[in-house]
């Protein structure tokens, strides 16, 4: 005789010799000593990558284990008492475990839905002088308390590009540039993918391009800006990337965009606004920039430093019709950078910004814009903290909208990169999530935009 029944929400269909029919009781007894499943997470409804550990219990797993199938969407995926189920995308999965002579066996439906809506991404670079290591992207969610390394790699089982330079957000995908294309097992120059899932769209490889050393990247519409070690390169999705005249001596710096508009800053102490295939309008600078970041104003921040001398930090009009310094604010400590992102990380009209000489203790001070003040906001060698990251690169992110302190910190270069940690702070200095191992040599801190 078969019967089939529901229970514990799963549909179960085993087959008996004999069994009491008028005692359902009996008949859920004897299914359950022949099969059993428990659950790390009993949710049905979960995000992507969101690991479940499923347990096979009773005579089919204990006599067995072997014998038992795993199937997702009727494609075997495993064998054994034990399941990790981890969906890399989004979608509806039907899930089933049976015995190899299919007498028993047990489905459960699962929604999986979009995790990256909410957050903020660290790009790494990866360890640039090994033939292993490729770049990974970090997600960091301090609401559900998760930070997530590798997750490009979780979602699409390919690796990004070596050496991560530089994201971007829009139309809805994400769009990351990486310095040495597919060197190490990279899978491309240029990797386009779906913003709030990261499923692969495509990858973009130019060998020409690629040669260029392209480091930094602004998306408008379908037009795609690379800043190389030449200028910046206007091309699309497709390709056909040419150099913008006048952009010869872009500097390796993150760039920005407002409406049609991208500003780049260059060697030679300027800042470019580029519309089109074109530099529009120049704006002289005292010193060379360290840093460019959005005002929630619609201006732009500009922090200029020689060489850790001479610092200040602008306000400076984003308007073409105006394009000029609106207010300089000198400032007492550092403003010097040595790595590619910005030096300043604006939350309002405070700016947040790392004093992290080579050989000395790091600090995160704050500038108020408006109060003309400066102050230590957190001393990161502080055992509350991370004592152990004695290196600054790439390591500071704030969120424009909460004022939370995202910081990526490695021990040092060599094998002590290994050795690092990420963490983010309330406005407070309150350690609000922290995760050991989940960076490589950071690239810089991207937030996901809020719709």
């Amino acid at each position: 005789m078969t019967k089939k029944i529901l229970w514990a929400s799963l549909a179960l269909v085993v087959g008996f010799a004999s069994c009491k029919k008028d005692d359902p009781a009996e008949i859920e007894k004897a299914l359950s000593r022949e099969l059993s499943l428990s659950f790390s997470n009993n949710a049905t409804a979960i995000q992507q990558i969101e690991p479940i550990v499923i347990t096979a219990t009773g005579a089919q797993a204990t006599t067995n284990p072997s014998g038992l199938i795993w199937r997702v969407n009727g494609k075997e995926v495993a064998r054994g008492a034990a399941y990790t189920f981890r969906p890399g995308l989004p979608g509806k999965y039907s899930l089933n475990v049976s015995s190899s002579d299919g007498n028993v066996s047990i489905t459960r439906d699962y929604t999986v839905e979009p995790r990256f809506t909410k957050g903020a991404f660290l790009l790494n670079e990866g360890n640039g002088t090994d033939n292993v290591e490729t770049g990974t992207l970090t997600y960091v969610d301090v609401k559900g308390k998760v930070i997530l390394d590798s997750a490009y790699i979780h979602v699409n089982g390919t690796k990004l590009g070596h050496v991560c330079q530089d994201l971007a957000f829009a139309n809805e995908k994400i769009y990351i540039i990486s310095q040495n294309g597919k060197r190490n097992g990279g899978e491309g120059l240029l990797t386009i993918a779906k913003a709030n899932t990261l499923e692969k769209i495509k990858v973009f490889n130019d060998a020409t391009l690629e040669a260029k050393d392209p480091t930094h990247i602004a998306v408008i519409d379908s037009r795609i800006y690379l800043r190389a070690g030449d200028g910046v390169y206007l091309g699309t999705e497709d390709g056909g990337f040419k150099v913008i005249a006048g952009t010869e001596k872009a500097q390796m710096l993150r760039m920005a965009v407002i409406g049609q508009r991208v500003f780049a800053t260059t060697s030679d102490k300027k800042l470019l606004m580029i519309q089109g295939d074109q530099v529009v309008k120049e704006l002289i600078l005292a010193e060379k920039a360290t840093g460019l970041a959005l005002a929630d104003d619609g201006n732009l921040w500009v922090a200029i430093s020689n060489q850790g001398s001479n610092n200040q930090i602008l306000k400076v009009s984003a308007d073409p019709a105006d394009f000029k310094i609106l207010e300089t604010q000198a400032v007492s400590l550092s403003l010097s950078n040595y790595t590619s992102a910005s030096v300043i990380q604006p939350h309002g009209n405070v700016l947040y910004f790392a004093v992290a000489p080579w050989s000395a203790p790091i600090s995160i001070h704050k500038h108020d814009f408006a109060a003309k003040t400066t102050s230590v906001f957190a001393n990161i060698l502080e055992a509350k903290y991370a004592p152990e990251l004695k290196t600054f690169y790439n390591s500071l992110g704030v969120d424009p909208k909460t004022g939370y302190v995202y910081y990526s910190g490695i021990k040092g270069f060599g094998k002590d990169y290994k050795i690092n940690s990420t963490f983010v702070l309330d406005p407070q200095g309150n350690v609000l999530v922290k995760k050991d191992n989940t960076n490589s040599f950071p690239a810089g801190w991207y937030f996901i935009p809020k719709k």
